[in-house]
């Protein structure tokens, strides 16, 4: 039977080239007069940050900028952004960035309106009270961060990454530009770009897969499949930038209604002890969960296979299934994605302890079509080493 399906998405969406322009009149409508740019110092020095500030010159609103976001961000780093948010006195923020910065804005967004840490709202639905307005800006194509309601943030002393689920995440305005994109280095591009192409497959595949949501994800792979290689060795392609924003916000509707599975529980632990970007994480292990994964819906997997220009005819279903693997590895190495923990100094020692930690990860591993057991999480890890 399908599941009853709860989908919610952000206030406004605003998509295409220039909507950075809408920016002065979305804070208007919010009623805002003061807000705080959330961002990274990379961002700063390129001088993205500078144009958001641009738009609003000569409007009344007032702005702050805290740009002390890190790739994969710790806890701390939330309580920083919040004291800056308390200081500037701050009606709205503006996440401006990848999926770190705009994570980093709407769980502080949450917390000026909510008490305690947040140690406290890790999980479901935990977030009792409506936060701060925010609007989100990515930088990059690839979290979706921007229409999801979903908040990824590192525990140092776990070890692990772990998880801000609420609807009170929602972006109040999501404005994706994919201008903003333009000339984003193609390394980033490169992982960006699978780990929304991760969201896509994963949602298409897990155990809450449902038939409204089936389009976003497959549209998103087709449109990755089709575009990263371009986005990757021309950046400054505006129709592939174009495509790879959609594909990424595409990805980003399917994580607040169907989520993900064993990929995002796995690179937990692989960024929670190693420092390895999500994305890098997500984009190393994608192939191997898949193939572990490819006997729980050998139909949905030859569907991929297809999306994905694969040549199916005259194949039965599972050998045309085999064959979207063998396109994601494809597209991996044609985009420089590292294929194995070992490029990435990560010690096969560490197996054990990542495979228990992963298994921690229930929320994920629970809707994984296939059983994730500690010997299969061990194996994942081994063949990916």
């Amino acid at each position: 039977m399908i599941r009853l399906l709860d989908f919610q998405l952000s206030g406004r969406l605003l998509f295409g080239r220039g909507a950075l322009s809408e920016l002065p009149s979305a804070l208007a409508r919010l009623n805002v007069e003061r807000v705080l740019i959330v961002t990274d110092p990379g961002l700063v020095r390129a001088g993205l940050c500078a144009r958001v500030v641009d738009t609003l010159a000569g409007t009344n609103i007032e702005h702050a900028v805290f740009d002390g976001v890190e790739p994969d961000p710790r806890m701390a780093i939330v309580e920083r952004c919040l004291a800056a948010a308390r200081d500037s006195g701050c009606e709205a923020l503006i996440g401006l960035g990848g999926g770190s910065a705009l994570d980093i804005a709407k769980i502080t967004a949450a917390l000026l309106t909510n008490p305690g840490d947040v140690s406290q709202y890790f999980g479901v639905d935990q977030i009792p009270n409506a936060s701060l307005p925010k609007v989100l800006i990515p930088t990059t194509s690839g979290t979706g961060s921007e229409v999801s309601p979903i908040a990824i943030l590192s525990d140092v002393d776990a070890h692990l990454k772990k998880g801000v689920v609420s609807h009170r995440l929602y972006a109040d305005v999501a404005i994706v530009d994919p201008d903003l994109t333009l000339g984003l280095p193609p390394h980033i591009t490169a992982y960006t770009g699978v780990d929304a192409l991760t969201h896509a497959i994963e949602a298409y595949t897990n155990k809450y897969a449902h038939p409204l949501v089936d389009g976003f994800a497959l549209q998103a792979i087709e449109l990755i499949n089709n575009s990263l290689r371009r986005a990757v060795a021309c950046g400054d392609d505006p129709e592939a930038r174009f495509e790879m924003s959609m594909a990424s916000t595409l990805g980003g509707f399917c994580l607040g209604t169907v989520n993900t599975g064993a990929v995002h529980a796995l690179a937990y632990p692989l960024g929670g002890e190693f420092d390895v970007p999500h994305g890098v994480a997500n984009s190393l292990l994608l192939p191997y969960v898949m193939r572990y994964n490819l006997i729980s819906n050998v139909d949905r997997f030859a569907h991929i296979a297809r999306v994905m220009d694969c040549q199916t005819e005259g194949l039965s279903q599972r050998e045309a299934a085999e064959l979207s693997v063998d396109a994601v590895m494809e597209l991996c190495r044609d985009v420089g994605i590292v294929s194995r923990m070992r490029d990435l100094d990560v010690p096969e020692s560490a197996i054990e302890s990542m495979a228990e930690a992963a298994m921690d990860v229930t929320r994920l591993l629970s809707i994984n079509p296939r059983t994730v057991t500690l010997e299969a999480a061990r194996e994942i890890y081994r063949q990916a080493y």
